[in-house]
């Protein structure tokens, strides 16, 4: 029995994690679905439009290097739709 559960504890830090830290520092949008421990995205992060629409704001001083890269790379993937 404890190795059942030695099994999941292992995928579950070692797999699962790791693939949620991922998606939310790839999709800012995704506030209140958890806490992070990479990016955590907050409302000061982003900038609010009349119409409803969040976009990611450019920069922000208290950044990590890794928010910081996510950051940028939200920036870069969005170049190509305006």
């Amino acid at each position: 029995m404890l190795e059942v559960i030695g099994y999941y504890l292992c995928f579950t830090i070692f797999i699962i994690q790791p693939v949620e830290e991922i998606y939310t520092c790839n999709h800012p949008n995704t506030i209140g679905s958890g806490r992070s421990l990479l990016c955590d995205w907050e409302d000061d992060d982003f900038i609010n439009f009349p119409n409803g629409e969040r976009r990611l704001r450019k920069k922000r001083k208290a950044d990590s290097q890794i928010k910081a890269y996510y950051r940028n790379k939200y920036h870069e993937d969005r170049k190509w739709l305006k």
